[in-house]
């Protein structure tokens, strides 16, 4: 579930553009890309429904090419806020954002023509979900080590 807003409805072509982004996102920081790429390929089939034009298996094969975005490609706020949301959450699905993965997602929201704002304030939802997740580890210690790291 996502933590923000998810019901923003995308098309064939913004399904391939936001599956596009997030494979942008786990090329950064290869480490742990096998299980950012099954996550993905979840993310596109539950969006798809069926519906896209290209399997998930064509986009990953053009992973390492750049892909190119703008404003007009999604523009609906909730659209916008869906795919660098998403961003955030493959970012962060090893438990770090590193400065690299973050400034690919700045580049992403940058192109959809997202606030450095309304960025801000995704980072922050996306971080507080993800504390929520934890909050009901016996060890608040733990939970409170890890808000730190976030």
């Amino acid at each position: 579930m996502m933590p923000f807003d998810s019901s923003a409805r995308l098309n064939a072509m913004q399904q391939a553009l936001a599956t596009r982004a997030m494979l942008a996102i786990a090329h950064v920081d290869p480490a742990n890309i096998e299980e950012e790429v099954a996550l993905i390929r979840a993310f596109f089939e539950d969006v798809t429904q069926g519906e896209a034009k290209a399997s998930f298996d064509e986009l990953l094969a053009d992973a390492r090419k750049p892909v190119s975005l703008s404003a007009e490609m999604f523009p609906d706020p909730v659209q916008k806020d869906l795919v660098v949301g998403s961003c955030l959450m493959l970012g962060y699905a090893d438990g770090t954002l590193t400065q690299a993965e973050r400034a690919a997602v700045e580049s992403v929201a940058q192109q959809i023509g997202m606030s450095g704002e309304r960025l801000s304030q995704l980072v922050e939802i996306v971080q507080d979900h993800l504390l929520a997740q934890l909050s009901g580890l016996p060890d608040a210690q733990s939970v409170v080590k890890v808000g730190q790291e976030l």
